[in-house]
């Protein structure tokens, strides 16, 4: 009884948490790319036969899966590696739409809740509140301070505002 309680609950959570996939084979060599967008670096290729489960895509087509590495501490859209819109030949209309990044910017990635201070100072006005497992565009430095733009961010709210580094990495 108790085996059958905990294979139920084991179950209902897969369920709860599971994203959709989408199955994807290569019908011939096909790059993969570090970032949406064609001029990133390539990441690898995916060879004829080989195959990838998409799991979501941006609003211009491209399409994320996860490439199965360590790869450090990248969230959001950065742990996703990219096929180019067109791609695949299968239907990715049940995929979620995702945040994505530009390719010439460096973005603060977070790992917990990172409050945006309105100055260089913890004491000052906290603006927003960036989430856990989001980033945003860097576009000033501080000694210890990143100043951000929220308009680049998965948020894309209207927000300036200084991070602390220690609360970030960088991608």
């Amino acid at each position: 009884m108790k085996f059958q309680k905990i294979r139920a609950i084991i179950l209902i959570a897969f369920l709860t948490t599971s994203a959709v996939a989408v199955s994807f084979t290569s019908e011939e060599t096909t790059d993969t790319f570090t970032r949406p967008d064609p001029d990133s670096d390539i990441w690898a290729e995916l060879l004829p036969g080989e195959g990838v489960n998409l799991e979501v895509r941006t609003e211009s087509g491209w399409l994320g899966f996860d490439p199965g590495v360590a790869q450090a501490a990248n969230t959001c859209s950065f742990r996703y590696r990219w096929l180019p819109p067109g791609t695949a030949t299968v239907s990715v209309e049940g995929l979620p739409v995702v945040w994505a990044p530009s390719l010439y910017v460096s973005y603060a990635m977070t790992q917990v809740e990172t409050p945006v201070y309105a100055g260089q100072d913890t004491t000052s006005t906290p603006l927003a509140v960036l989430p856990a497992n989001s980033a945003v565009a860097i576009v000033g430095i501080s000694v210890i301070w990143f100043r951000v733009d929220m308009n680049d961010s998965p948020e894309e709210v209207d927000i300036q505002g200084w991070i602390l580094s220690e609360a970030i990495s960088i991608n």
